[in-house]
């Protein structure tokens, strides 16, 4: 088998390899240390899933009816997302089992909070904010009465990274160039 022949199969193909610098920046975006803690988002598991699934609907939206490639790209960040989350359960012991039905519940709330997330991102820009710190509130905080103030921060920040996002070619993010909400 001629070298050449060899190593394009063992290439990665550059859909997989940017879906994988997404997902990372996606992970580093939702795992901010500055958004968890005390009146903020919850630093558990659940609290974690919130915040990917958060983050994870505003690349999806702006991926979304961009072409075949921001499509597979969309899908294999999907994929490696879960298969963390697969991973994840299983670290923390939940039964080989019991994971595939875990996993199963994890995607329906995810598409779940990203219809909510997304539908509230194409509301008129003066009632984007308040719908978006509601939805913040009783999904990612739990309706924590001590952490309503850092709802409307979160929507905030979540809002301007998807107008940022706007703004980014549609190549650099099939590269894998994300860049984080500031």
């Amino acid at each position: 088998m001629p070298a050449n022949l060899i190593s394009r199969l063992f290439r990665k193909k550059p859909i997989k390899v940017a879906a994988r610098a997404l997902y990372d920046q996606l992970s580093l975006a939702a795992r901010n240390p500055e958004l968890y803690g005390e009146g903020r988002v919850p630093d558990s598991p659940d609290g974690r899933f919130e915040m990917l699934a958060l983050h994870a609907s505003v690349l999806f939206s702006r991926l979304s009816k961009r072409g075949d490639q921001a499509e597979e790209t969309s899908q294999e960040v999907f994929n490696i997302m879960f298969s963390a989350l697969d991973h994840a359960l299983r670290e923390l012991g939940v039964g080989d089992l019991s994971v595939g039905k875990r996993i199963r519940k994890l995607a329906e709330s995810f598409y779940g909070r990203m219809a909510v997330y997304t539908g509230t991102l194409q509301l008129p820009e003066d009632e984007q904010l308040g719908v978006l710190a509601e939805a913040i509130s009783v999904h990612v905080l739990e309706k924590d009465p001590a952490a309503q103030g850092f709802a409307t921060e979160l929507a905030s920040r979540i809002r301007d990274w998807t107008l940022d996002l706007q703004g980014v070619a549609d190549d650099t993010l099939l590269r894998g160039e994300l860049p984080l909400p500031r």
